[in-house]
């Protein structure tokens, strides 16, 4: 009888798996099933075009890449465009770039942080007022709970909200500071101060500062039309007895036996 193996989850990781799984079950049969709560797998990798501009993924995390090129979708990788190799903000309904130097909740570079639209004078004022705040002695804090006592609210909204909940694709206030961006904690707590903090770092950290407004970009790809082709073409490549859509797993338990018990919430 083939081992059967469960994967709980059909976004990219489940697929993946499942892909990888049937590869081997070629040379050693496997009966493989995969679950998923949703109406569709491919998890948060769904497409939507506007304005013809698709997500995208970094290329020095080479899987991504080879699994693209595995699944003979290496013709449709596109990097970023020279011309806009950085991150834009949208303020009042257009694209404004991140001022050259800014790290993800502060700048390193005063002048381009003072011109920049994206927020106030009362709100810059406010922000390079942060080397006047005192330390906090909890040893954590929500991310937007650190900005804002550090920064002010309008460094959350104008810049923290859109570059850090854009990277995990959360709501800011339900981010732990430690555990995502444990840096500026440190830096908090060395230097008394995030904003004394990024202008001390050794050369090569100030180095990888100033490439976070552009240089770094040439890393991103993504497929021409959009991230959930990676998924509907691994589907594609899934046998149809495989996948299980509109299936929540209710629970995970161990029988008497030793083996594993999916129970499914139907």
């Amino acid at each position: 009888m083939a081992p059967r193996i469960a994967i709980v989850g059909g976004g990219i990781t489940g697929l993946a798996a499942a892909y990888r799984l049937q590869q081997h079950s070629q040379k050693s049969p496997l009966e493989i099933h995969l679950y998923e709560a949703s109406a569709r797998a491919g998890g948060t990798l769904q497409s939507v075009r506007r304005d013809g501009c698709p997500d995208c993924f970094i290329s020095d995390k080479p899987r991504g890449v080879e699994l693209c090129r595995e699944l003979g979708l290496e013709s449709e990788l596109i990097g970023t465009r020279t011309e806009n190799r950085r991150s834009f903000i949208v303020r009042n309904d257009r694209l404004v770039p991140v001022p050259e130097g800014f790290y993800l909740i502060g700048p390193s570079k005063l002048r381009p942080f003072l011109e920049s639209p994206i927020i106030s004078w009362k709100g810059k004022l406010r922000a390079l007022a942060e080397p006047l705040v005192s330390k906090r002695k909890d040893p954590d804090e929500s991310l937007a709970s650190f900005v804002r006592r550090r920064f002010g609210q309008e460094m959350l909204e104008g810049y923290a909200q859109p570059l850090l909940g854009g990277i995990y694709a959360a709501d800011p206030e339900r981010l732990s500071l430690r555990a995502t961006f444990p840096k500026f904690l440190e830096m908090e707590e060395k230097y008394g101060s995030v904003l004394l903090g990024l202008k001390k770092k050794s050369q090569e950290e100030t180095a990888a500062v100033r490439e976070a407004s552009g240089a770094r970009y040439r890393l991103f790809v993504t497929l021409k039309n959009g991230m959930e082709t990676l998924s509907k073409t691994l589907l594609k490549k899934l046998s149809l007895s495989t996948i299980h859509v509109n299936s929540p797993i209710q629970e995970i338990r161990r029988t008497v036996e030793g083996r594993w018990q999916l129970v499914l919430s139907s």
